[in-house]
């Protein structure tokens, strides 16, 4: 494994423009993770039962997975904050007259789904500058991750049960309006972050969208050790994590009772937070070495559901698995970013997200009827054994295994390095 050395410096919270994207990102993160509550009570209140819970919830992924491609071909042209300005923009409107409606007590089912939809669009149009913009603001890119992950993960374990106690006090209509107003914040702090030019000798105006398309997709086949790991976590998203999900959370509840499962849900958020951490702290010479090493830690807490495990057994190795999921997406963030030439970054890091997260719908839909068929345990150490053998197989990628953590910068790249 590649040598593992410690990091000890200010860190990127010393940098301004880091400071205001950090602001914008975790406060409109924290919105985003109290949503799904306040929907699903205002849709139960307004009527709509399961059916609608269910339709309101999936419509902002439509959206977002259509047009996440296109995306990246113009945050490649035009560069990542005007689209994450119009995003959070539009999905400040989408959010405002949703909760303007809930209030009113004119929320029909179609305008609840229309305007999630709204918000998958917007989704859409920022994700991609998610993945190329901490490159701009910092040259310490893997610790400002971890960071930013960190972050995430705390915000993703607070704000639901935050949310679910403002519901005992406010109407849904309110939290989705505190939803709105993080949008307006992360705009306003946005709006302020100076970014360097962007490739502005590399853009070709005259370029159709299908030819950015082409060229993305030519970057993206041309790295193996790209093109291996996102298609095996397009396996993973199929039959590991898709049905994991579903049948831990419906094991754990059906067994242990609801409180045990939210207590589980908590340690997922605490093994999240320490890796993040973790990663701030240590510099991977071979980062995909490491991450992959990290990622081995995901099936314990198969195997450990798979034997119907006690409490203690499955929370903890429910935790070390977020852990090294943790440990993996920050060290694959960190090196996506720092080996993919900007000028394509965002349509790589759109093929990326597409094709890693399109078939996770389709292995939470088909691990109950799977299960039902040939059992719990049968699905699961077939998850089990998928994460054993995609891991292995990343591993035996030589180009995965000898990666650096950094590419030697040429004397233009040097030139260009944000300002400290």
């Amino acid at each position: 494994m590649g040598k593992v050395v410690i990091q000890q410096s200010k860190g990127p919270l010393g940098l301004p423009r880091f400071r205001r994207y950090f602001a914008a990102r975790t406060i409109s993160l924290a919105g985003d993770a109290m949503l799904p509550v306040a929907l699903t009570v205002a849709v139960l209140q307004e009527g709509y039962g399961a059916t609608g819970v269910g339709l309101v919830l999936a419509a902002p992924l439509v959206p977002w997975v259509a047009l996440m491609l296109f995306s990246g071909v113009l945050a490649d042209r035009i560069g990542p904050l005007p689209m994450m300005l119009s995003a959070d923009l539009l999905r400040l409107i989408g959010q405002g007259v949703l909760a303007s409606a809930l209030l009113l007590g004119h929320a029909s089912l179609a305008l609840l789904v229309v305007m999630q939809v709204l918000s998958g669009i917007g989704t859409a149009l920022f994700q991609p500058g998610v993945g190329s913009i901490v490159r701009d603001i910092t040259d310490d890119v893997q610790p400002a991750i971890g960071l930013l992950r960190t972050a995430e993960a705390t915000v993703t374990m607070l704000a639901p049960p935050a949310a679910g106690l403002a519901l005992t006090l406010l109407d849904p209509g309110v939290v989705v309006g505190i939803d709105a107003a993080t949008f307006a914040s992360s705009g306003v702090l946005l709006l302020f972050l100076r970014l360097p030019p962007r490739h502005r000798a590399e853009r070709k105006n005259g370029r159709y969208l299908r030819s950015d398309l082409v060229e993305g997709w030519r970057e993206f086949r041309s790295r193996r050790w790209l093109w291996m790991v996102i298609v095996t976590f397009g396996l993973f998203g199929l039959l590991v994590f898709g049905p994991f999900y579903v049948l831990s959370t419906a094991t754990i509840t059906e067994r242990h009772g609801s409180q045990m499962y939210g207590i589980a849900v908590a340690l997922q958020g605490v093994g999240a937070v320490l890796g993040g951490l973790v990663c701030g702290r240590i510099r991977p010479r071979r980062p995909l070495l490491v991450a992959v090493c990290a990622l081995f830690l995901t099936v314990p807490q198969i195997l450990a559901l798979a034997a119907d495990g006690p409490m203690p057994l499955l929370a903890g190795t429910i935790c070390l698995g977020a852990l090294g999921r943790s440990v993996w997406s920050v060290l694959w963030s960190s090196t996506e970013q720092l080996h993919v030439p900007k000028a394509v970054l965002n349509r790589i890091y759109a093929y990326d997200v597409v094709g890693s997260v399109a078939l996770l719908p389709v292995g939470r839909a088909l691990a109950g009827p799977l299960a039902a068929i040939v059992g719990d345990t049968n699905v699961l150490l077939l998850s089990a054994a998928t994460a054993l053998l995609g891991c292995a197989a990343m591993l035996a990628t030589r180009q995965i295994r000898t990666l650096p953590a950094a590419p030697a910068l040429s004397s233009t790249e040097q030139a260009n390095r944000p300002a400290h």
